[in-house]
């Protein structure tokens, strides 16, 4: 997929690397088939190849559209039939001119689309049950019509689509030739285009985006079903006449071009020209194998095993025997293990029978181009709490996978009490007596707690050896949570718990599993303060209980709170190991960013102008009642509390994501429509949610198409996608933001969290906005990036933007607020002027709690 602006993203070139391997085997096969019969390759049955391909193309174009947005469609035979049958018993029957005929077989087939949208977008039924059930109707409706018998025509030029011939070319082929390139362009060069990959690639923050996604996923389907209509004049065309049959398996062969050419089921991904490539294979087997005289059966199973391959080549790297670097482990595993045996390998360790060391030496790990990690040494040991520091993208997290099993080193060792450790795989490193607790729980959320923690004692209890002890089930999970003081209940469904119980879980399961490693990565992100409390207590008995604490955090109190020792990455390097009783703040965070940060929060006084923001007895029927607050311009009003006071729902009731009952909302003075987050966008409010991974950005799009998401909408040329200005438009956030790598063709989900966060507000920052609502917007970022953000948001400051920003850290909201609102309750417990203490704050916090 190349960008708007026609320069090949890293995705678009591994596109074209598949587009040009597909044309290649096309190639192959021609040349194939062409060895085994001459008359295969001679121009007559190259220009038939062409035309019975035409139907499956034309249809397998629009398929691709609906499987990029996330849907399927296998009503197309069935609208097929009933198109061809209605148009034709118009021209027969109702004496309809040729002409018509046309435009009416399109319409009825763009009909049947629509009603397919209407159901899997408005209606929220599955895709494949609605368009299943639309086929049933449409197939139903051409028998029933036609008596179950062909419907003949005789209007030559109705015929002429799918029969006549220009310069000895079929009309059909040239048809499909003009609609890969009608298609190409809706979707690379259209903002339409940028909407179907933006909804595919992230229905959440596309909608955020404000963009229209039940209509687009409804256009695709109605452009699915005018394909069809196509389809049918092209069919009718060839032989003459409707049949109620006909497009009998047209879905099956559509999809099949479609992921032949590397349409990804899962949305956001495919090419058009990739899957006209597709269909000509198909088209090319399919009549290579009938003058071989190949039964259809055997074509079934041809057909079926290009399936298979093209799943498995486009999703190889989701697939763990196929991810990048699987092969280099498994031929690594056997030497590492033999090495690791004659050295002496431990197998399993006893966590509390004795204290242990681990030692990584000169670790180095590569992907691809990227060096991920560079003789990095250090040393962890029984009984402390090691924080592991540094900005995002430094090498954190590939470290811990490292210990987790999933990545290997590729060069360096790792020891375990004096001997070589190879840790192959997952089960490697929890028979060494590691645990990773990561951001994304491996927690099983359809069973209990006590199920979970069953499954991490590596067997399961039964009686008589027949069937599960779910008693005994019940009674071990009781006496872990009980030992750990944890406040979870055994029998509770675990998707009915707060992230913090299931943190909690998390490691109880660590514990059942007798890890003496237990790697944190970033574990308070989403946490409550007493389930922080609890958590930074419960690391506190895993260290007396003699464990070793991995702690991975951007928080600096929690840090100096829990850790004694800190090990410091930078690019992949160790570059400092600090003791932290003798090692402030400041000196620390130098050491991690490589230059000196005089403060974290920086803050511009306000030069307040304006009433931007003017909030009046908003509530919401369900937690917030009564809310005032202001917000003027040039001022940044900090809003704080616990969680669940209501501080996230006030502000997506101001950006129109979430209705209001009572009250007013004013931007600059105008009314904001109740549950409009358009209207809001107009009147100029900007909104940049919590969660960035959800809400903020397509991962699969570039930096450059991301920042643009927005403002493409008020800057375009008739639909199309200014592509000279989206270029200036991407430079200029790029280097206003001081994100890196600066390169505007990066695909966002390869980029650091910090630099996620500043592409979810360079997005709206291109709309020039008055108000700006930040959701917790250093949420697990580094210091670095926290001080790059706030800066920015200085800079907004002095250049008249209101903010309102949410935050649960207050350092943060201490250092950079001008006024602090605090909510608890869902009500306004009080308003803090700058200097307040954070005793003040969370007195104020539990007033109504």
């Amino acid at each position: 997929m190349a960008d708007a602006t026609g320069t090949r993203t890293p995705s678009a070139l591994r596109t074209m690397r598949r587009e040009l391997s597909l044309l290649a085997i096309v190639v192959l096969v021609l040349a194939g088939f062409g060895a085994s019969t001459p008359r295969y390759l001679s121009a007559e049955n190259l220009l038939n190849i062409g035309q019975q391909t035409a139907v499956i193309a034309t249809v397998a174009y629009a398929m691709t559209a609906v499987i990029i947005c996330r849907g399927v469609d296998i009503s197309v035979g069935g609208t097929l039939a009933a198109s061809s049958v209605l148009a034709a018993l118009a021209m027969q029957s109702g004496g309809l001119p040729g002409g018509l005929g046309v435009l009416l077989v399109i319409a009825v087939g763009a009909a049947f689309g629509l009603l397919n949208g209407a159901l899997a977008s408005y209606a929220g039924i599955s895709p494949l049950v609605a368009t299943l059930a639309v086929c049933a109707l449409a197939r139903g409706m051409a028998l029933s019509l036609s008596g179950a018998r062909s419907v003949p025509v005789d209007s030559g030029l109705y015929l002429w689509f799918g029969s006549g011939s220009l310069f000895d070319v079929p009309v059909s082929f040239l048809i499909a030739v003009l609609l890969a390139g009608l298609w190409f362009l809706l979707l690379q060069r259209t903002v339409f285009g940028r909407w179907v990959y933006a909804t595919g690639g992230n229905e959440d923050a596309a909608r955020a985006s404000l963009i229209p996604v039940r209509a687009v996923c409804l256009m695709t389907y109605v452009l699915a079903g005018a394909s069809a209509g196509v389809g049918a004049l092209l069919t009718t065309g060839r032989v003459g006449s409707a049949q109620p049959l006909s497009g009998a398996g047209l879905e099956f062969a559509a999809i099949t071009a479609a992921v032949i050419g590397g349409t990804r089921l899962s949305g956001g991904h495919g090419s058009i020209v990739a899957t006209a490539l597709g269909a000509l294979l198909l088209g090319a087997v399919n009549t290579g194998l009938s003058f071989l005289q190949v039964s259809q059966q055997v074509n079934y199973f041809v057909t079926g095993g290009f399936v298979i391959a093209a799943v498995v080549l486009g999703q190889r790297g989701s697939l763990p025997q196929f991810a990048p670097g699987s092969a280099l482990r498994r031929r690594r595993s056997a030497p590492v293990a033999a090495a690791a045996q004659r050295a002496g390998t431990v197998d399993a360790v006893d966590a509390m029978a004795q204290p242990h060391t681990l030692e990584l030496r000169a670790i180095g790990k590569r992907f691809g181009n990227v060096q991920a990690l560079a003789d990095v040494s250090l040393r962890l040991r029984s009984a402390e709490v090691l924080a592991l520091v540094g900005e995002n993208g430094a090498g954190k997290s590939t470290l811990v996978k490292l210990l987790a099993g999933i990545h290997t080193p590729q060069q360096g060792e790792i020891l375990l009490d004096g001997r070589v450790l190879a840790l192959a795989s997952t089960q490697d490193s929890r028979a060494a007596g590691i645990a990773v607790i990561h951001q994304h729980f491996s927690l099983i959320p359809d069973l209990t707690v006590a199920e979970n923690l069953a499954l991490a004692r590596g067997h399961l209890p039964k009686r008589f050896g027949c069937w599960l002890d779910r008693a005994a089930m019940r009674r071990s999970a009781r006496q872990v949570l009980d030992a750990l003081q944890l406040p979870v209940d055994p029998d509770a469904i675990v998707a009915r718990l707060t992230i913090g119980q299931c943190q909690m879980v998390e490691i109880a399961k660590a514990t059942l599993a007798e890890a003496w490693l237990i790697a944190m990565d970033e574990p308070t992100s989403a946490l409550t303060n007493h389930e922080r409390d609890l958590l930074y207590r419960l690391v506190g008995q895993l260290q007396q209980r003699g464990c070793c604490v991995l702690y991975i955090s951007h928080k600096m109190q929690e840090i100096y709170r829990l850790a004694q020792r800190a090990v410091v990455l930078r690019d992949g390097r160790v570059v400092a190991e600090a003791d932290l009783a003798r090692t402030d703040a400041a000196a620390l965070i130098r050491m991690m960013v490589g230059r000196d940060i005089r403060e974290v929060f920086p803050f511009r006084p306000a030069r307040t102008r304006d009433l931007l923001l003017d909030v009046r007895q908003l509530s919401d029927r369900r937690l917030l009642q009564g809310i005032d607050l202001q917000v003027r311009s040039g001022e940044l009003v900090a809003l704080t509390g616990l969680m669940g006071s209501g501080r996230t729902e006030l502000l997506r009731c101001i950006a129109g994501f979430a209705p209001f009952t009572q009250g007013r909302v004013a931007i600059g003075g105008a009314a904001l429509r109740v549950g409009s987050a358009l209207h809001a966008a107009r009147l100029g409010v900007a909104y940049v949610p919590e969660d960035r991974h959800r809400e903020g950005f397509v991962g699969s799009m570039s930096l450059r198409d991301n920042l643009g998401l927005r403002w493409i909408s008020a800057h375009n040329r008739a639909g199309f996608v200014a592509a000279d200005g989206l270029r200036r438009l991407a430079a200029q956030l790029i280097a206003r933001l001081g994100v890196r790598p600066p390169d505007a063709e990066n695909l966002v989900q390869q980029l650091s969290g910090g630099n996620q966060q500043k592409i979810v507000l360079g997005k709206w920052l291109a709309t020039e906005p008055r108000v700006l609502l930040l959701d917790e917007p250093t949420n697990g970022v580094d210091v670095g990036a926290k001080f790059e953000i706030h800066k920015l948001i200085a800079d907004l400051k002095g250049q008249g933007v209101a903010i309102l920003m949410v935050s649960s850290e207050l350092p943060e909201v201490l250092g950079v607020a001008d006024r602090i609102v605090v909510l608890s309750g869902g009500r306004v417990a009080g308003e803090l002027a700058r200097g307040a203490t954070e005793e003040q704050v969370t007195g104020l916090a539990f007033k109504y709690a």
